[in-house]
C-alpha cells in the first residue's frame, strides 16, 4: 500500500517579521507535475457515544489500526476525537468528525460539508461524513409493524433523504469537476442493491425495497465500495448493523442489515473492502472486546488526487495561541503573498512571501496577539486577493462563554443566545436546564445546535426542539453548552422566565 502513497514533505524557510518569527515549507519549485497515483483506505466507524458505554478508546483505535486506515470518518465520537488522533499520530478535524494521516483542508465556503484531504503537495481528494438521523428506523417499522412499500418509502423520503439531499448538493461542485471523493458514515438505511429478490427470499423480508438513499447517492455518481467487491448480497451481505449492544448480546426481534458506507465518485479505483467487527463470524477483522454496536467498514482504493486550486486554508477552525498559527496554500504565481489580519481589519499583522513554490505552509507567530478571529488572505503581487480563510485563536485555559441578552424573559419571548471560544465540535448543542439541575437528574427543556461555530448566536423559542413547550413555566433556568451530542457540558448562562 506504501508503494504508491506520497507523503507531504517540503524544505524549510525562517523569516522574520513584525510580531516574531514566521516559517514557510515550500513544494518542488520546478513547479507542478501531473498527479500520480495513490493508495488510500477509507474506513467509517460509529463508536458509539464515544465508545463510553463499552470498554474505551483504546479498542477504537486498535481497530483503526488494524483495519489500516489512511482516512476515518467517525460518528458518535462524543467530543473524544482530539483524543483519537492523539493516539494514533493522525490529523482531526472536530466539525467533519474527520481522522487522517494527511491534513484535513476545510476552505472557505465548504462550511463543514466536505474537506480536501492533502495528499501531497498541491495534490488533494475530497471527503465527507454524516450520520443520519436513527428514528424512526424503517426496517424495524416493515420487520416488526408490518409497514408496506408505501409506507417505508415515504418514511425514507420525509426523513433520510431530505438530509442526504443537503450533502448532495454541497458536493455537486467537486463531483462535477472530477475531484475524487468519498463519503463515509452511518446513514441509518440499508441498500436497495441489498434488498433484491434472492437477498429478500434468503433473508425472510416481506418485499424487496428500492431504498431512496441509496439510489440518490448513486444517481449524484457515488459507487457503494463493498458492493463493487462484493456484489453478490446473500454470499456477502456485509451486515453493520448490529454488532450487538454491547456486542454480542443481540434482541430476539433484531433485524440485521448493512448501513455503514464508504462511497465513493470521480477517479477512484475500488481495490478492497473489509468489515471491523466483534468476531470473525462477523467480520473480517476480529476486535475483542469490541467497542460499539456497529461494525465498522474500511474500503481500500486506487486514486488520481486532483490538483488543489489556488486557495489559502488555515489548519482547522481553531487553533492555540500562542502557539504557531499554520495555513496551507497553493499560490498563482510570483510575487503571491500570505498576510495575517484581524478579521474585519485591512491591517496585517504580518506579511509572508509564497516562496519560490507553489505549494507551501506559513505559520505564524501568535504570541504577542489576542483571543478572537484573524484571516489569513492569499495575495497575488498586486496586493488583489485570491482566497481568505478564517480561524479564532483560543487560550489554553479558556472555556466557553455565553451570553443572553435579555436574563429576564415574560410571555412568549425568545431566548437570545450568543456565544464565544467553543470547542467547534459537529454536533455542539444549547440546551435549556433547570437552574442547578444536572443533565443526570433532570432532562434539557430545550435545544438547538451551534452548527459547529465557535462563534456565533442563536434563539431558542416557539418550536424548539425539546420535550417542554414555550413559553417555559415560570423559574429559574441556565442555557449550557453541551459537547458533540454529549451531556458534558461547558459553560452556561442564567435566565428567568415570569409567570
Amino acid at each position: 500500500m506504501a508503494a504508491r502513497r506520497r507523503l507531504y514533505a517540503g524544505a524549510l524557510i525562517i523569516a522574520t517579521l513584525a510580531i516574531g518569527p514566521i516559517e514557510t515549507s515550500t513544494g518542488d519549485a520546478s513547479g507542478r507535475t501531473a498527479p500520480q497515483p495513490v493508495d488510500l483506505t477509507v474506513m467509517t466507524f460509529n463508536i458509539w457515544y464515544g465508545a463510553t458505554v463499552t470498554h474505551g478508546l483504546d479498542e477504537v483505535v486498535h481497530g483503526i489500526r488494524e483495519a489500516g486506515a489512511d482516512v476515518v470518518g467517525l460518528q458518535e465520537p462524543y467530543a473524544r476525537i482530539r483524543r483519537i488522533a492523539k493516539e494514533l499520530g493522525y490529523h482531526a478535524s472536530p466539525r467533519m468528525h474527520l481522522l487522517s494521516r494527511f491534513p484535513i483542508l476545510e476552505p472557505a465556503g465548504s462550511n463543514g460539508d466536505w474537506a480536501y484531504l492533502l495528499l501531497a503537495p498541491g495534490e488533494v481528494a475530497a471527503i465527507a461524513n454524516t450520520h443520519l438521523t436513527c428514528c424512526p428506523y424503517t426496517p424495524y417499522r416493515i420487520v416488526n409493524r408490518g409497514f408496506d412499500r408505501a409506507e417505508a418509502v415515504a418514511q425514507e423520503r420525509r426523513t433520510r433523504l431530505d438530509q442526504i439531499r443537503d450533502h448532495l448538493s454541497a458536493l455537486e461542485p467537486l463531483l462535477f469537476a472530477g475531484v475524487p471523493t468519498f463519503f463515509t458514515g452511518d446513514f441509518n438505511a440499508p441498500s436497495h442493491r441489498d434488498w433484491t429478490p434472492a437477498a429478500v427470499r434468503a433473508r425472510g423480508l416481506p418485499y424487496t425495497m428500492r431504498w431512496p438513499v441509496s439510489l440518490a447517492m448513486e444517481a449524484a455518481g457515488f459507487r457503494d465500495s463493498y458492493r463493487e467487491v462484493f456484489p453478490d448480497p446473500v454470499a456477502d451481505p456485509g451486515f453493520t448493523w448490529t454488532a450487538g449492544y454491547p456486542a454480542p448480546y443481540v434482541y430476539p426481534w433484531e433485524v440485521f442489515d448493512r448501513i455503514d458506507f464508504v462511497w465513493a465518485a470521480g477517479p477512484v479505483e475500488t481495490t478492497g473492502s473489509t468489515i471491523i467487527g466483534e468476531s470473525r463470524a462477523n467480520a473480517d477483522i476480529a476486535i475483542r472486546p469490541y467497542p460499539s454496536d456497529h461494525r465498522a467498514v474500511a474500503s481500500s482504493f486506487i486514486i488520481t488526487p486532483a490538483l488543489m486550486p489556488v486557495s489559502v486554508v488555515a489548519e482547522g477552525e481553531s487553533a492555540r495561541l500562542g502557539l504557531p498559527l499554520r495555513a496551507r496554500f497553493h499560490a498563482e504565481g510570483p510575487g503571491d503573498h500570505v498576510i495575517l489580519t484581524a478579521t474585519g481589519s485591512t491591517t496585517p499583522l504580518a506579511d509572508l512571501p509564497a516562496g519560490p513554490g507553489p505549494d507551501g505552509t506559513v505559520a505564524f507567530d501568535t504570541t504577542q496577539l489576542e483571543q478572537g478571529a484573524y484571516d489569513v488572505v492569499l495575495l497575488d503581487a498586486t496586493d488583489s486577493e485570491l482566497s481568505r480563510d478564517t480561524v479564532v485563536l483560543i487560550a489554553d485555559d479558556q472555556l466557553p462563554v455565553l451570553t443572553v441578552a435579555d436574563p429576564t424573559l415574560a410571555g412568549d419571548q425568545r431566548l437570545e443566545v450568543s456565544w464565544a471560544f467553543a470547542p467547534g465540535n459537529r454536533f455542539d448543542w444549547l440546551a435549556v436546564f433547570r437552574a442547578g439541575v444536572s443533565a443526570k437528574d433532570g432532562p434539557y427543556k430545550a435545544w438547538r445546535y451551534t452548527e459547529a461555530r465557535i462563534d456565533g448566536s442563536s434563539t431558542i423559542g416557539p418550536g424548539a426542539r425539546g420535550p417542554a413547550s414555550w413559553p417555559l413555566p415560570a423559574g429559574r433556568y441556565e442555557v449550557r453548552l453541551c459537547l458533540d451530542d454529549s451531556y458534558r457540558c461547558r459553560g452556561s448562562a442564567p435566565f428567568r422566565v415570569l409567570g
